[in-house]
């Protein structure tokens, strides 16, 4: 049976009184709005050992003959420390009138005492109760069924996260919202906070203090698919907590069937998009291709208005694992486009995210490297692959996370910085054996020399030197260098390797 404070099937004393043909009279005002449990009648000068709380207890007055003021108030405040929510007194056959110590009692504990006549048998309000609470959870079943069609409707639209959360936010009169992992806002409805907080919510360390509804979604195997949220969670028991629940149950299986299924398509199918000669590269794709990119689009996740698509390589710390960890990937990125290469010890997917650091960030404290590849529309797939592959040195050698594009000079870009000092030390070893004074003042002519690709006056005035003082200096590195200083090729390695210098 739900406690008093359960709405769901609920009747209120208010609604048991303006029930016409028991013609109940309120004598004492306590709190009408009160659910009640359930009608029950006794007569003992102490039924609390026999009652749960949250009844309509009814008494005809026989275990209370005798008793004075004290023994009704002591009678009162018992049946208050167990629960009782009113006092149905019946008139007749033993008090031809409610006590006026009865009504005091009540009164000072602000407990509803009711007034029932003689022609109104005990049995009849106990059978009213029954059948407002039967045409009430009828009502209330009828409700759910069609809550439940509706969300079932929902589940199966073109973008069923969003319409399950519009469903649940319109049911409830208050906002809704999927985060994805990472922090990723998949679906959302009504007024819902800002993309940060929802994110900060969801992977909040305490809930419960958040005030608002957080219910994780999860795999079979007990994985993280992301979180429902909503602004308040409803009464446990009443219709909208179990139109939640059932909402709840439905993303579950909706982000489950996201990134669940067979993981041999994804793996097939990278290759084929990233490779020479894919789909999109053909010269006769004609109406094929809009139904190519839609389902590319599907099987890539993310937020359905995003058109492009990344391409990410991920670096193993060491042997990639084989297909129990593909899930955990599809997961972390809403796409079922993954694929693992033992072989080379890496990660490939292409999902519609937006790959941010918070989104890496633990996977790179387990130690692996990420090349993020730009958004690109899925003509550009294969050129993005070969950008992200020509980078994958790079991430392995200097770790964290190297994004195409990224502010750096394209040279570095590609050779990494392990390399970078590799070259700097097998180029610049006698100049770097020197003692500091004269290295760093070496060091210094040779950048500045270079830089101003091998003029005299220009090197002396950056300098403050003489042009002849730049000369011999230069000569001088030519000499302890071995080096051709009018190669070209040399010069340009040089420019590199100064770079790494520390």
């Amino acid at each position: 049976m739900p406690s008093p404070s359960s709405p769901h099937g609920q009747i209120t004393i208010a609604q048991l009184l303006a029930r016409p043909e028991l013609h109940l009279e309120a004598v004492v005002d306590g709190s009408l709005d009160t659910s009640i449990r359930w009608v029950a009648s006794s007569d003992l000068p102490d039924p609390t050992p026999y009652l749960l709380g949250g009844e309509f207890l009814l008494t005809a007055g026989v275990g209370l003959r005798g008793l004075d003021e004290a023994g009704l108030a002591r009678y009162i405040e018992r049946a208050v420390r167990v629960g009782v929510v009113a006092i149905g007194f019946g008139i007749d056959p033993v008090f031809t009138e409610v006590p006026p110590a009865l009504v005091d009692a009540c009164r000072a504990h602000a407990l509803t005492l009711i007034r029932i006549p003689s022609d109104t048998p005990f049995v009849a309000v106990t059978r009213t109760f029954a059948e407002m609470t039967e045409l009430r959870r009828v009502d209330a079943l009828r409700t759910l069924a069609d809550a439940t069609r509706r969300l079932l409707r929902a589940a199966s639209a073109d973008q069923p996260e969003t319409a399950v959360a519009a469903a649940l936010a319109e049911r409830l009169h208050s906002w809704a919202a999927v985060v994805g992992q990472g922090g990723t806002v998949r679906a959302r409805a009504g007024q819902v906070p800002p993309a940060p907080v929802l994110g900060a919510l969801a992977e909040a360390a305490d809930p419960t203090k958040s005030g608002h509804a957080i219910y994780p979604l999860r795999s079979l195997g007990g994985a993280s698919l992301g979180t429902l949220l909503v602004e308040a969670a409803p009464p446990a028991g009443s219709t909208a907590h179990a139109f939640l629940t059932t909402a709840h149950g439905m993303l579950e299986l909706i982000a489950r069937q996201r990134t669940s299924g067979s993981v041999a398509p994804g793996q097939l199918l990278v290759p084929l998009l990233l490779e020479e000669g894919d789909v999109f590269a053909r010269s006769n794709v004609g109406q094929d291709g809009e139904l190519w990119r839609e389902l590319l689009a599907q099987a890539a996740g993310g937020d359905a208005r995003a058109r492009t698509l990344r391409v990410v390589v991920a670096c193993a710390p060491s042997a990639a694992k084989g297909t129990s960890e593909l899930h955990r990937w599809r997961s972390l990125f809403d796409t079922k486009l993954v694929t693992i290469s033992a072989e080379h010890a890496t990660v490939t997917l292409i999902t519609r995210l937006d790959v941010t650091e918070r989104r890496l960030s633990s996977l790179v404290d387990e130690g692996w490297s990420f090349v993020v590849g730009r958004p690109v529309a899925p003509e550009q797939l294969r050129a993005s692959a070969a950008e992200v592959r020509a980078l994958e040195r790079r991430a392995r050698e200097d770790g964290g996370v190297v994004r195409v594009g990224a502010d750096l000079a394209p040279v570095h870009s590609f050779i990494g910085t392990a390399s970078g000092r590799a070259l700097a030390d097998r180029r610049l070893e006698p100049l770097l054996a020197l003692d500091a004074e004269a290295r760093d003042a070496k060091l210094a002519l040779l950048r500045a020399w270079l830089h101003a690709n091998g003029h005299w006056d220009a090197t002396g005035r950056e300098l403050g030197i003489h042009r002849n003082s730049v000369r011999r200096g230069i000569d001088q590195l030519r000499g302890l260098l071995g080096l051709d200083l009018d190669d070209a090729r040399v010069r340009a390695e040089l420019v590199i390797a100064l770079d790494y210098v520390e």
